[in-house]
């Protein structure tokens, strides 16, 4: 972790010995994370696949893999992650600022209340904008996203002094957001908050243009403009996104190359026609992984499976249940969908893609208990808790799920069980980038269906807050579910500087969730990443899952 053992890095440190813990648990790979050994080549176009298209590109909204990763591009904000694989991809460094704050470089005071940021030299908005990046923008940046409809992260951030009142209209700025000079912020928190640096990782709190977000207006969430080696130069919705080198950008260190002159996004090919494509030397990196029908002849190719990078992921798939929706309103009938799913037939379906998790936390993020099993297959227990809940016949319920393969497939395993318990439920299948905004909005009415959570920095808050506290439009708590017991826990966990007391929290967070049942476990995932025989740097990282930047084509084309 960082050099000084501040209280923050002494936490950072529990939580990464856990996670490297539960990486090894994981296992399941048949090749490593690691990058190429070649040395890296300039030029050329980095080809990759996504079935779905983003959502959208607006930093101060967008919130999963396909937009975060092409985002990364383009945005920038203070801190980030080590462009490493595994244990080291989860260490934080600088971004735009020239040093992770601490105690002893005086970057955290007042006993963790108080950090301040330092802005690299040199900063420049990509064109047309090419201007200087002050210590205004950021705070221009970060009371936007704060203010933004649908912004769904703003929890993160409320503990800095003022942050409520602005959210409120009770202030015209942060007050614990300052503008010390063009080169210095520093950010006051009403009480010391242990995950403060990991949410300054999240590409919420990017920089961005106020002459350009005034000039593109809405279209910002299509036309985004920041300082990364990259800009975002052509979307043709549903087909392509392009990136194109930024010629005004300066590397500041380690972070953001610039191997490839471009990068092709192209959207809508199922994954088995991708992997056709890279393997014909269309396609340099599948943005979803090799899909589980092709998994073991991959994998068993003595042509191909060198080119298979499998990495433990510190994710979890489940099942929602919209706590505001009859007959999920209703405790009994929640608990009894969890007993009814067959995970361990969903893990089979994934052939090899999937481990078994029945808690909320996965392994490698602090908190997961091993052996831990709240719910079991039990169709005859799943019927009596119906017929308690008052409904010894079953219910009719329509189940949501996207289009991404094995999705579909998957929510007919799904089906079948609730209906060898009595509940008829019809499918809903929709697009990606439709689902998720779908099932985030209350006037929906999306009672149950499919979703899943990729960590976005190493700790148990991440899992907690976005999910089971705050259930408001936009945000990623499809359930709609809160308990006060859960968010007093939550709120007080901030300010517990005693690691071990911390994650006792959190597990007693976990129970309540648990009996409350909101949500019902399904996996955690193993992703198969593969990349092209000409395509050089690639591995996971435990964060963001791709670092587009970090690879090059090894052919220079």
């Amino acid at each position: 972790m960082k050099s000084h053992r501040t209280t923050v890095a002494i936490v950072a440190l529990v939580l990464l010995l856990a996670l490297a813990v539960g990486a090894a648990a994981c296992g399941g790979s048949t090749s490593s994370s690691s990058p190429s050994t070649s040395a890296p080549k300039s030029g050329g176009t980095l080809r990759v696949t996504f079935q779905g298209e983003p959502t959208g590109l607006d930093p101060a909204i967008a919130w999963e893999v396909e937009s975060w990763s092409i985002e990364r591009l383009t945005y920038q904000t203070f801190l980030t992650y080590a462009d490493k694989p595994g244990t080291a991809g989860t260490q934080l460094v600088p971004d735009l600022a020239t040093e992770v704050p601490s105690t002893a470089n005086g970057g955290i005071t007042q006993g963790g209340k108080v950090y301040t940021f330092h802005l690299k030299p040199g900063i420049k908005f990509a064109s047309p904008i090419s201007t200087p990046v002050t210590a205004s923008d950021f705070k221009w940046s970060f009371q936007r996203m704060m203010k933004a409809p649908l912004a769904p992260a703003t929890f993160f951030y409320t503990g800095i002094v003022g942050a409520q009142a602005y959210i409120d209209g009770k202030a015209s700025s942060i007050s614990g957001f300052k503008v010390v000079d063009p080169q210095t912020v520093q950010i006051t928190l009403a009480k010391p908050d242990t995950s403060f640096l990991f949410a300054m990782t999240m590409p919420f709190t990017s920089v961005m243009s106020k002459e350009w977000c005034a000039k593109v207006g809405k279209q910002i969430n299509r036309k985004p403009l920041g300082t990364g080696p990259y800009t975002i130069t052509k979307w043709t919705p549903g087909q392509e996104i392009t990136a194109t080198k930024n010629p005004d950008f300066t590397s500041q260190g380690e972070q953001g190359q610039q191997y490839v002159d471009g990068v092709d996004f192209t959207f809508a090919a199922n994954p088995g026609t991708a992997l056709l494509k890279l393997e014909r030397g269309e396609v340099d990196v599948l943005g979803d992984g090799i899909p589980p029908a092709d998994y073991l002849r991959t994998t068993q190719s003595s042509q191909w499976s060198k080119y298979v990078v499998n990495a433990p992921q510190i994710m979890w798939f489940y099942t929602f249940m919209n706590v505001l929706e009859k007959p999920f309103d209703n405790a009994k009938v929640r608990q009894a969908i969890n007993y009814a799913i067959d995970s361990q037939k969903i893990q089979k379906l994934l052939a090899g893609q999937a481990a078994s998790l029945n808690q909320i936390y996965p392994k490698g993020m602090p908190g997961h208990q091993d052996g831990k099993q709240y719910y079991a297959y039990d169709p005859a227990k799943a019927k009596q808790l119906l017929a308690e809940a008052g409904f010894p016949s079953g219910f009719t319920t329509t189940f949501y799920a996207d289009n991404v393969d094995p999705m579909p497939k998957l929510a007919q395993s799904v089906q079948s069980d609730l209906a060898a318990v009595g509940i008829t439920a019809s499918l809903k299948i929709m697009d990606r980038a439709t689902y998720w905004n779908f099932i985030s909005l209350k006037k929906s009415h999306a009672a149950i269906g499919f979703s899943d959570w990729y960590q976005d920095f190493p700790d148990p808050s991440d899992w907690i807050g976005p999910l089971f506290t705050n259930p408001i439009d936009g945000g990623a708590n499809s359930s709609f579910y809160e308990n006060p017991q859960v968010t007093a826990l939550y709120n007080a966990s901030g300010s517990q500087l005693d690691p071990a007391k911390r994650l006792q929290m959190f597990e007693q967070m976990q129970d309540i969730i648990m009996q409350d049942a909101p949500t019902a476990p399904m996996y955690q995932a193993v992703f198969n990443g593969m990349h092209g025989a000409d395509t050089g740097g690639f591995y996971v990282h435990p964060v963001w899952t791709f670092n587009f930047q970090d690879y090059w084509k090894t052919n220079g084309q």
